[in-house]
């Protein structure tokens, strides 16, 4: 049976923009940055503790979903402080955290190839 998702692509330009956002901005550490290839890395970077891996990486022919929203849902504890936080990084956000109608808060936000994410938490 499966278990859990292992990694998820992110569509980038720069994997080594990408790689310093995700770990500068986000806080996130370099789980994996190996060659692959003659022109790309293979990069993991997540939350410490996290099952999920993201993966900055766009296959050749993909270029046009850079820059798109990405349909990943991140979590925390307090999205308040947590908001302030990034912005203070200087993480830009589409929308800062607001009460939802079903009951929770969420803020949206652009990585640095404005790849566009959720953040939801109390």
């Amino acid at each position: 049976m499966i278990t859990h998702v292992g990694n998820v692509s992110i569509y980038v330009r720069d994997q080594q923009k990408a790689v310093e956002f995700y770990r500068d901005k986000l806080g996130f550490k370099v789980l994996r940055d190996e060659p692959m290839g003659p022109n790309a890395r293979w990069l993991e970077v997540a939350p410490e503790g996290a099952r999920t891996h993201l993966v900055p990486f766009t296959p050749p022919g993909q270029e046009n979903r850079i820059g798109t929203f990405s349909g990943i849902v991140f979590g925390c504890d307090n999205i308040v402080q947590t908001c302030g936080e990034l912005a203070e990084r200087g993480v830009e956000f589409k929308h800062m955290a607001e009460k939802q109608p079903w009951g929770g808060m969420m803020a949206q936000f652009y990585d640095a190839d404005h790849n566009t994410f959720v953040l939801v938490g109390s």
